[in-house]
């Protein structure tokens, strides 16, 4: 029984894995590079009327973890967290209406399989069915290593940049003045973070990544973006995997874009607390603190304030 488990358990992770770069190849197939890079810088909104510009310093877009089913119903913690940053910066543009495991922003629970994936989101919430529902985190982590990987990250990201773009033009993204964006990523967001970023700037648009506990691979964006935060918690070892398991990112590669971005002085790495990667004790739990009583959220909270004020 046991056996037969594992097995079932093995293909469909071999079946999750060989999906994982088709949808950004169907969605290359039908476009060219640089027409689709060209209409990435438009006016108008998804419905086509013109959208109104807002005159704000900076526009910050946010990509969640690994556990999300979509770009709208991201978990509580994070929005408050995300509210407290747009309060504390009220001369910046926060949006987080994208799902970056998706190359068209369609959320797992917008598609013919949404009983399926709908299901196991419902189970997340459950101790009992925790671990079925953990096969949204491996279907998200798949689409990680598409990202980061050099024959087909560059169509998926492109494919995020171009969802990046549509999100800030919904915000009152100014085209014509082109002020800075900042793309934050929490865990697996923070690898597509940066590879959709290097296209953004690409674009003209002063970009920088900010990884929440990122792993992060030496992506070719790294020539391009200006900065790259990586905020990490002294618990945190999934954030890791990075320089473990990307070969590029080993002092052993000293001309890879991430070694010659780190000689520049434009990578910072800043551990801001003990927190875990995720479940209790992560970068936005509100229950756990540190010994002079200040919360893991808070701490993220003034970690991203300070990267993105403008005194950084």
């Amino acid at each position: 029984m046991i056996e037969r488990a594992l097995l079932a358990a093995l293909a469909v992770l071999l079946l999750l894995a060989f999906l994982a770069p088709i949808e950004s190849l169907r969605w290359w197939s039908r476009r060219r590079d640089e027409p689709t890079l060209g209409s990435f810088a438009h006016s108008t909104a998804d419905d086509g009327a013109a959208s109104g510009h807002i005159k704000a310093r900076l526009f910050v877009v946010y990509l969640s973890g690994i556990g999300t089913v979509d770009g709208l119903s991201g978990s509580r913690r994070e929005r408050a967290v995300l509210t407290a940053v747009a309060q504390r910066l009220p001369d910046a543009v926060v949006a987080a209406d994208v799902f970056p495991y998706a190359v068209e922003n369609r959320g797992l629970t917008q598609r013919a399989t949404t009983w399926f994936w709908g299901r196991l989101h419902r189970w997340q919430r459950v101790p009992v069915a925790a671990w079925p529902a953990k096969l949204i985190n491996v279907r998200n982590a798949l689409r990680v290593l598409v990202s980061a990987d050099p024959r087909y990250g560059p169509a998926f990201n492109l494919a995020v940049a171009q969802e990046i773009t549509r999100s800030l033009t919904r915000h009152g993204y100014d085209w014509s003045a082109r002020p800075p964006v900042t793309v934050i990523g929490y865990s697996g967001g923070g690898q597509i973070a940066l590879g959709a970023s290097g296209y953004l700037a690409a674009l003209d648009i002063p970009t920088s990544v900010v990884s929440i506990g990122g792993v992060l691979s030496s992506d070719p964006a790294l020539n391009r973006v200006e900065r790259l935060w990586h905020l990490y918690g002294s618990r945190d070892r999934l954030q890791l995997l990075g320089p473990a398991i990307f070969p590029s990112r080993w002092w052993l590669s000293p001309l890879s874009a991430w070694n010659r971005a780190d000689r520049d002085g434009r990578i910072t790495r800043r551990r801001i607390g003990p927190m875990r990667h995720m479940g209790n004790g992560d970068y936005f739990d509100r229950h756990h603190r540190t010994e002079d009583g200040t919360s893991y959220r808070n701490l993220t909270v003034d970690a991203l304030v300070e990267v993105l004020s403008p005194h950084r």
